[in-house]
Formats: structure tokens, sequence, C-alpha cells
């Protein structure tokens, strides 16, 4: 029980780090951050990755130096108190979770991209994304996206294993202000979004209310995505179909549940997860 409990706290891990890593140049993108970024929105968006593995590479290379980012250590802790305390502010639970079978803490990251138009349109050349427009007026323009502190947990439920993420919202800051909708479209395009997709999503999006967490997806890979109601509020919730072979043998589902509020972003779940339970935990945070 104890390594399916480690299972999880894992792909919790996983599937938080590629909020950090997917999210920061599509997110920072918007000039009402600089009067204070107010999270309201979280939208999922999972699209048919179309970027070629050749392009990576040359990605890297002409972005590398204009991107900062220290990855964070995660760190494990022993009592909720001590989680508190690294943390800065009260874990919230599920109601009827009262002890963890294991805690951690993500520290707060930070990553900060000052944008080079030369590199951004080289980039976007390797990327086979000539046509998005790079206006000159984006240069050295500073982007900095702020994220967590996290706390992760693993628990037992009716003897299966579950995980539970509570992080403070992001902080984005964009200076000086500009148009924000040629930058979002080329973050988009450089994650692999195809070209209609990214430039439907950069002209629509309200950049200043909404947290955008573009899923690629490759060939093979399933993953279903329905949105379910919160009060006022909208979570997301994912399952990876046979995703996980139970002790009989069986290939089983595994599901997430994500969502936001005031008080910061939320995402639970478990192999067989049952959705209502997930909606019912959702509800009852304490």
């Amino acid at each position: 029980m104890r390594s399916r409990a480690i299972w999880i706290g894992g792909l919790l891990l996983t599937l938080s780090a590629l909020a950090v890593i997917l999210s920061p140049a599509l997110r920072a993108a918007a000039h009402e951050f600089l009067q204070g970024f107010r999270l309201r929105r979280l939208m999922v968006v999972p699209y048919a990755f179309s970027l070629s593995e050749n392009a990576i590479p040359t990605l890297h290379r002409a972005l590398e130096g204009d991107v900062s980012f220290e990855p964070p250590e995660p760190r494990s802790v022993q009592s909720l108190s001590e989680a508190e305390g690294i943390l800065g502010f009260a874990v919230r639970r599920p109601a009827g979770v009262e002890t963890f079978a294991s805690m951690g803490v993500i520290p707060e990251t930070a990553v900060r991209w000052t944008v080079d138009v030369g590199h951004l349109r080289e980039a976007l050349r390797a990327a086979g994304a000539e046509d998005v427009e790079v206006p000159e007026a984006l240069q050295g323009t500073v982007v900095t996206v702020t994220v967590g502190p996290a706390f992760i947990g693993t628990f037992e439920f009716q003897g299966a294993p579950y995980g539970w993420l509570h992080a403070a919202p992001p902080v984005y800051t964009m200076q000086p202000e500009g148009d924000v909708r040629p930058l979002a479209e080329a973050a988009l395009r450089l994650i692999g979004m195809p070209a209609a997709e990214a430039r439907r999503l950069a002209h629509t999006v309200d950049w200043g209310t909404t947290l955008l967490l573009p899923i690629p997806m490759a060939p093979g890979m399933t993953l279903e995505v329905e949105p379910r109601a919160l009060g006022d509020r909208e979570a997301t919730l994912f399952t990876f179909p046979e995703a996980m072979q139970a002790p009989n043998g069986e290939m089983v589902p595994v599901r997430f549940l994500l969502w936001s509020d005031d008080h910061g972003i939320y995402l639970i779940g478990g192999p067989d997860a049952d959705p209502e339970q997930l909606i019912r935990w959702a509800r009852s945070l304490r």
C-alpha cells in the first residue's frame, strides 16, 4: 500500500511540474498582471502535439540564455505544522482527511524570461511557426512568474491511495506593458500547439484572469478531460484510461480533479478514483 501511495505522490508531482513548465510564457503575457493578478478560471486545453523532435534542440539553444529558472527541490516534512511553517499558509484539507501517509513541500520558485526578439524569431523558425509576427517592441520585455509554494500529501480512503496538492496562486508580471497577443501566440506555438488553435486562444483568452494549462497529447496517448461544476467555480476532471495495474492484474484508470479558488490551486486523485467522491471532497474544503 505504501508503494502505491508513493506512486500517487510522484504522479501529482509530475502534474504540478507540468503546470510549472508549460504555463509561464503563456500566462505572463497580460499587462493586467501589473495591477495584480486575480486567478478566476483554470482553462485546461489538451492539444495534438505538432512539434518535430528535431526542432527541440534548436529551440533550447535559441532561448536558453533568455530564461532563468532554478528547479525547486521538494522536501519531506513530518507534520502539518512543519509544512505550514515553511509554506506560510494553512494547508486546506478535504473533509475526513485527518492525517497523511506522507507529506512534502515544494518551495516557491520563479521563472524569469527576458525576451530577445531575434532569439524568439529563430526559435519560431525552428518550430515551423514563421507566420507568427513578433514586434520589435517586445525587445527587452521581462516576464516573471512565481509558482508555489505547494503542499503535497498522500492518504488512504477505503483502502485506496490518494494524492493531494494545495499550492499558492501563481503570481505573474510583465514589464513594460504592450500587446500581449503576439507573445502568447508565439509561446503556444513553441510548445507544439497547432497554428489555428494557438492563434484562436491567443486572441480570445482573458489573460488577466485565466490560468491556461495546455496538455500536449503525444500519438497514442489517451486522456479524457471533463469540466465539472463546483458552485460558482469550474473544476476539471482528468481520466487516464487503463493507466495503472491493480493488485489483481486488472488495468484501472487514474483520475484527478483540478480546481482553484481565492486560496490557491488544488489537485486530488488516485487509481480508479470515484469522480463523485472527488467532487464531494472539493466541495468540502476546510
